[in-house]
């Protein structure tokens, strides 16, 4: 990694729309950071900025990994294949786990779904094991893991609809203490105004492959939100900052007031909490994005947000990310263009809940009710292939996992039934935005910070051109002598864990008891994250 001691001369400043801070109006409330990474997609640490601006960053699309027989060809799909619901992907060591829902061929999937599994060593090339643990009927579904759904709206056997097969979230359980035979977890299920004996059950399993109910009834149900939550997974996880298990769902509320529920009204998101994975707190409704956007107003429409795919970040797990899918009710296609499509797309578009959707990014910290939405515009675009803007197609899915030193990947259904696939899609390493910088220059002014460690880590790219210096300054803005801004070197490259330097070298412990902040210059250049460490080595 390149440095430099060559000073930077004066820049021009302007204002950040996207933080609207001014440098008049500091933030002066102490964050207590610790080593925890802080990314720029959650930008809580910044105080004020001038001459930059926060900049969203998009998914690269890569290769498709899973398709269906209408779709792109792939020698390693099943006869039957033809949903790619709801796909799960969890990084468990070194195999990546891969779950999803499909159908059998030429049926009602509300009435014969079922879970499959697949697995891959490098998050790139899958394969799907013959467990032969049920037998589909006309079907070679050798690595399904549920049974098939084979229930009727009209069915009230409390074992049917939604049941198991339609919705299966896992997440590895990081409880201290979990029993080895309980170490995955997913709620399976769901519930909704219209059908009175349905819920979520506990699920648990020792290898993620065999799951078994924790118990036989429903841990989660109507009574927990009477207004009825429609039947998308739920996302759960071990909070290890609350002590206790939290779970999004999607629920129904007012659209003029999303703090209140209402039969048949707009999909949102509620937060539910546990200590044991069976006794549930009541629903409490994520709060309005009051802070960026009204999420029911969109260019005047209606706006749906139908998963919200909340999980934690894998190197903070502090940090939750959401990448819900927005749902637009109608459809882009003129009359002539749908005439021109297959049969089965046009009966799809015909539906009577037809819509299209993309996707944005939203974030929230533990034990908090509300999200933060730093971008109103799409992180996931449909693109050009116009299967893409069909009924229910374009879902990124949770999680974001690493497939690289400098790469994380996350994995979307593009497409419906026979036409659809799963497509693996790539960014930078805490890639999800950055504090962006023209060559001529600007700056950035952080909270006082309380942390631990001595050496400061930012994961940053310049041009050639550019550059990036941090001076560190008391709570109240004064600089540090021998950490000023003549004194910091000078930082060129791009890296992911890089340590700052000034003149007199790299260490910044004899700091850790007081409150500090950081003042960041950066000249044509990108940070994407930071964090604090002890005696992290690294090979810039």
């Amino acid at each position: 990694m390149l440095q430099a001691t060559a000073s930077v001369g004066a820049s021009a400043v302007f204002q950040s729309p996207g933080l609207r801070a001014t440098a008049a109006s500091v933030d002066s409330t102490p964050l207590d950071v610790g080593a925890r990474l802080e990314l720029a997609i959650d930008p809580r640490w910044i105080a004020s900025m001038d001459g930059l601006r926060l900049q969203q960053q998009r998914p690269v699309p890569r290769e498709i990994v899973l398709s269906s027989p209408s779709g792109v060809v792939d020698p390693r799909r099943r006869s039957w294949e033809s949903m790619f619901g709801y796909v799960s992907v969890l990084k468990d060591g070194d195999l990546y786990r891969m779950y999803y829902r499909d159908a059998r061929p030429s049926s009602d999937p509300d009435g014969h779904e079922f879970f499959c599994y697949a697995e891959s060593r490098d998050g790139i090339h899958w394969t799907k094991p013959d467990l032969q643990l049920f037998s589909i009927p006309g079907s070679d579904a050798g690595n399904a893991i549920t049974e098939e759904n084979k229930a009727n709206p009209e069915d009230d056997d409390p074992d049917h609809l939604p049941c198991i097969s339609h919705n299966l979230r896992p997440f590895i359980d990081t409880r201290p203490g979990v029993p080895a035979s309980e170490r995955y977890k997913a709620l399976a299920g769901g519930f909704n105004s219209s059908r009175r004996p349905a819920g979520f059950w506990a699920l648990v399993s020792g290898d993620g492959i065999h799951w078994r109910k924790l118990r036989q009834d429903w841990v989660i149900d109507r009574s927990h939100w009477p207004h009825g939550s429609d039947s998308t997974p739920a996302c759960a996880h071990w909070s290890e900052a609350e002590s206790q298990y939290v779970a999004y769902i999607r629920i129904r509320v007012d659209p003029s007031n999303p703090t209140k529920g209402r039969v048949g009204g707009l999909r949102w998101i509620g937060r539910i909490t546990s200590e044991d994975f069976v006794h549930w707190s009541k629903v409490t409704p994520m709060k309005p994005l009051v802070t960026d956007l009204d999420p029911g107003k969109i260019s005047g429409r209606s706006v749906h947000f139908y998963t919200n795919e909340t999980h934690p970040y894998f190197r903070n797990r502090q940090l939750l990310i959401a990448s819900p899918v927005r749902f637009f009710t109608g459809t882009v296609f003129s009359p002539e263009e749908l005439a021109r499509m297959p049969a089965e797309i046009q009966h799809h578009q015909r539906e009577h809940s037809v819509g299209y959707s993309d996707a944005v990014l939203l974030t929230t910290r533990p034990g908090e009710l509300s999200y933060r939405q730093p971008f109103a515009e799409a992180y996931f675009r449909p693109g050009p292939n116009p299967l893409h803007w069909g009924n229910r197609s374009s879902y990124p899915y949770m999680r974001f996992v690493p497939t690289g030193d400098a790469e994380m990947s996350q994995f979307a259904r593009h497409g419906r039934g026979s036409y659809s696939y799963v497509q693996r899609y790539s960014l930078r390493t805490d890639g999800f935005a950055s504090v962006n910088a023209p060559l001529a220059g600007g700056e950035l002014l952080t909270r006082p910070l309380k942390f631990r460690g001595n050496r400061l880590l930012v994961n940053f790219a310049t041009s050639g051109a550019g550059s990036l210096r941090v001076e560190l300054q008391d709570a109240q803005g004064q600089p540090l002598p021998g950490y000023t801004l003549n004194d910091a070197i000078r930082h060129v490259g791009d890296a992911i864990n890089h340590t700052v330097r000034w003149k007199l070298g790299s260490d910044v412990g004899r700091f850790q008891d007081r409150l500090i902040r950081l003042r960041i210059v950066l000249h044509d250049a990108d940070l994407y994250a930071f964090r604090f460490a002890q005696d992290v080595a690294t090979a810039d």
